[in-house]
């Protein structure tokens, strides 16, 4: 596990030289949501924990264009170590995600005076979570058993997801009032328990997803 933690640091340093066009890119997808969604604060709930699903072909197309998947061959270096490192280094973007999205949460319900539920806020923000990681758990298998070249259409699966309620929400009487939601108004052993199934979503879905992975990229012929 610590040589999976080194190879997921290396990751992100090598994230942060080409990070700012995907910063860009996260900011308008951030604002077109927030739009979208009539200024709604939760909105921002919704999106941002999904953004690192429009970035998961990044590492696997700088190994393609710089073989390093020949490198990592030849190095004393496991598949096993790749995978679980590429892994970690999902997940901690994701939850710098979530984590992201809570403080955006709270500054634009500060400066637009809209009201926020702290466990609405939360849940939005866990749900969110949930379905990236279902997203990364279908998305980092495939990347792994065919590489970039032959999975590249797999970066068409989050836009599709994504636009599809954006679109939706432009229809009239589309657009969701989340205001008129009292989230106190539910037990709170329901909102305790529907935390603890979109956890342990995420949880089976990002160990499916090492499990698969390891088995696919042991398999792999260069």
């Amino acid at each position: 596990m610590t040589n999976a933690i080194v190879f997921a640091r290396l990751e992100l340093a090598a994230f942060r030289v080409n990070a700012w066009p995907m910063i860009l890119m996260s900011a308008l997808v951030a604002m077109m949501t927030w739009v979208s969604s009539r200024q709604e604060p939760i909105g921002l709930a919704a999106v941002l924990p999904l953004l690192p699903v429009f970035f998961v072909t990044y590492p696997f197309l700088t190994d393609e264009r710089g073989h390093h998947d020949l490198l990592y061959a030849t190095l004393p270096i496991r598949r096993q170590t790749v995978v679980l490192g590429r892994h970690l280094f999902f997940l901690a973007i994701q939850l710098a995600s979530g984590v992201l999205a809570l403080a955006l949460l709270a500054a634009t319900a500060a400066a637009t005076g809209r009201p926020l539920e702290p466990r609405l806020a939360t849940l939005a923000t866990m749900a969110s979570l949930t379905a990236g990681s279902v997203l990364l758990a279908i998305q980092l298998p495939l990347l792994f058993w065919l590489g970039f070249a032959k999975s590249r259409w797999i970066a068409l699966l989050p836009m599709l997801v994504f636009l599809t309620p954006v679109a939706l929400m432009q229809l009239p009487g589309g657009r969701v009032r989340f205001d008129t939601f009292d989230p106190t108004a539910l037990p709170p052993s329901l909102l305790l328990a529907a935390g603890g199934v979109l956890l342990s979503v995420s949880v089976v879905a990002w160990v499916i997803s090492a499990l698969v992975s390891v088995r696919v990229y042991a398999g792999r012929r260069f």
